[in-house]
């Protein structure tokens, strides 16, 4: 899903320049999805009425699938619009996936998340590396980066409505009005909004402008795409394995805040180092993120008693949580237009990750909201 929103990354200063646009508009372009993210709890109340998770998900993969096909063929509106479609396709499922596992695998929550991100964040590594390489292969140019990713849309969709999803009943009322529910008075919930919102702000914004960067830093932009790439593989490879982990352990925060504190190194290091010496650095802030993720997504089904409850909390979550990291790429963009200086941008990650560092000593702890 992260491969059809994070492949744009590396073709910012190719599409800069076909389109003749900058950086402001690219970073509008880049928060369109995390916008979509936000606010698709509007939309999750109608593909609600699908009935069961895998219809929804269903749903939700066919119009990701139309979604890449439009974004090849459009031009610049067609850019932006059908990015808005793929952001809404990927939001539902983003919504959706915490509560199949809660239906399919209550029992092995940590190691169904690790997995299904793990395999998110290679495929989205992947498509960085190439993306570079099959937009200059041929006058197809941008576009031709973007096939593999339709292709593979394709298919995911073909095997969705071919298969055959096990019928369930639920005598649970599912009320996808968070405003209206206990969520909205738990301490653990906001604190659970605020880790996944700090988190995603981490992601995005880095995602977005981290290739841009490091060609400041003396790569070109194929150097920097790969560096990212084999970075993001490791690093979802690890989350492989810490989600599952993590489900088990009662007291989660001193890994979570050692998390945090990682990244901040490894984001004054970015500040202060060059050269090839970053690939380390690369390394720990992928692995943070990667880990970050699905442990907000567990956290979700974890802290809560009953299906009805994840699919609340996990709407609240990214509906507020995608609202702050729409911010993220559209701040690193902003103050880099302003200040000529990746630097400052990358001093108010920091900041996030000091805060994200704080609520971690909330979410962390073996709580369940009743």
């Amino acid at each position: 899903m992260r491969a059809g929103i994070v492949l744009i990354s590396p073709l910012i200063p190719i599409l800069k320049t076909y389109f003749n646009i900058n950086n402001l508009t690219v970073s509008i372009l880049a928060g369109i999805p995390i916008l979509c993210f936000s606010l698709s709890s509007i939309f999750m109340s109608l593909v609600s009425k699908l009935g069961s998770s895998d219809r929804i998900i269903k749903f939700a993969i066919t119009t990701l699938a139309a979604g890449q096909l439009g974004r090849i063929f459009g031009g610049i509106v067609g850019l932006f619009f059908f990015t808005f479609v793929i952001g809404i396709a990927v939001a539902i499922m983003n919504y959706e996936i915490p509560t199949w596992i809660k239906e399919n695998a209550e029992n092995q929550t940590g190691a169904m998340t690790g997995t299904y991100v793990a395999l998110m964040g290679i495929c989205a590594g992947i498509s960085v590396a190439v993306s570079v390489p099959l937009a200059k292969a041929t006058s197809f140019s941008w576009r031709l980066a973007l096939v593999p990713w339709l292709v593979l849309a394709i298919i995911a969709s073909i095997y969705w409505n071919l298969r055959k999803a096990p019928s369930r009943k639920s005598n649970e009322q599912i009320v996808l009005s968070f405003w209206k529910s206990k969520m909205i008075k738990s301490p653990i919930a906001w604190a659970l909004v605020a880790f996944f919102g700090l988190q995603s702000v981490l992601f995005y914004a880095t995602a977005t402008w981290l290739p841009t960067i490091l060609m400041t830093k003396g790569f070109t932009l194929s150097q920097g795409a790969f560096y990212i790439s084999v970075t993001g593989i490791l690093g979802s490879l690890v989350s492989l394995t810490v989600p599952h982990y993590l489900g088990r352990v009662q007291d989660k925060r001193l890994i979570l805040i050692s998390l945090a504190i990682l990244q901040i190194i490894s984001y004054l290091m970015m500040i202060n180092q060059r050269g090839h010496i970053l690939f380390l650095w690369l390394l720990v802030t992928n692995i943070g993120m990667s880990i970050q993720f699905p442990v907000g997504l567990m956290l979700a089904g974890v802290k809560t008693k009953s299906v009805a409850d994840t699919r609340l909390l996990s709407t609240m979550m990214q509906s507020i949580g995608y609202l702050i990291a729409a911010l993220g790429p559209t701040y690193m963009g902003s103050i880099f237009d302003l200040t000529k200086s990746w630097n400052w941008a990358l001093d108010g990650i920091i900041l996030v990750c000091v805060i994200q560092a704080f609520v971690s000593l909330i979410v962390g702890r073996n709580t369940t909201i009743d």
